[in-house]
């Protein structure tokens, strides 16, 4: 398996200030499964470049490590060395720039940004809140060319069944996009306790996976941002038949995070 959303830090080498008020660890490991390879997703760190260099370090010494996803803030100016660097490193596989609670959706700057970065063939991981989703959608309409992958399955709402309903619908818009993944992730995060989670999760990942259909969804545990009692790329296998295991535990991690 491939477990496409693993968050490793070191506050003692990289900063990352958020992580203190979140209350989570200063450092966080690879865990050790034999069972599964990993893709590490940046953190939000503060500087973007120092965060990336030491993931690419622990991608460089870990085996289990099929690659990584850095941070670029695609509206600077000088985005295009920061492209024509993160490219030519095999272990880079995707790049992340967080859109949730930013205003970069109508920016001309970010939009030039992702243009850039579908030149280079790597895929954009999107983390958005759920009513950020038609934002998206208009934002990506725009570079057709672009791979996206949906992080965390646009973080529906799960106690307000009429923004659920929303999420729902939106999330079938982005789907008639052909280019566009949904990485079945981090919902733990988004639930108040273990309960809430067992109450919910079958039936938003039924959504998800019926909307997108298994040959473009992915699985990643969030892990240890979200903290599942259970394993919870073996919850999200639970939703499937047998048959299917392979494209949404790795097959299609391979297509999307490809290594150079």
């Amino acid at each position: 398996m491939i477990d496409t959303h693993l968050h490793v830090w070191d506050t003692a080498a990289v900063r990352i200030p958020w992580l203190n008020d979140a209350g989570l660890p200063a450092k966080a490991v690879i865990p050790d499964r034999q069972d599964r390879r990993f893709v590490l997703v940046e953190a939000d760190a503060t500087d973007p470049a120092e965060e990336a260099d030491w993931l690419i370090g622990v991608a460089d010494a870990t085996p289990s490590v099929h690659g990584v996803v850095v941070s670029v803030p695609l509206e600077k100016p000088l985005v295009s060395e920061w492209l024509e660097r993160v490219a030519d490193i095999p272990q880079v596989v995707g790049v992340r720039r967080l859109l949730q609670d930013r205003d970069l959706f109508d920016s001309i700057a970010f939009l030039d940004g992702l243009k850039r970065l579908a030149a280079c063939g790597l895929p954009f991981d999107a983390c958005v809140r759920d009513y950020e989703l038609p934002r998206l959608l208009t934002l990506i309409e725009q570079v057709p060319e672009l791979t996206v992958v949906l992080d965390h399955m646009g973080k529906p709402d799960v106690r307000d069944a009429a923004a659920r309903d929303r999420w729902a619908r939106n999330l079938a818009r982005l789907a008639e996009r052909d280019a566009v993944y949904c990485k079945l992730s981090g919902l733990p995060a988004e639930c108040r306790d273990a309960d809430e989670l067992e109450c919910c999760a079958a039936d938003i990942l039924d959504v998800a996976i019926g909307t997108f259909g298994v040959e473009r969804c992915l699985i990643g545990s969030d892990h240890p941002v979200s903290q599942d009692p259970s394993d919870w790329c073996d919850r999200v296998l639970a939703r499937l038949p047998a048959a299917q295991h392979s494209a949404v535990a790795v097959n299609n991690a391979m297509n999307v995070y490809q290594r150079r």
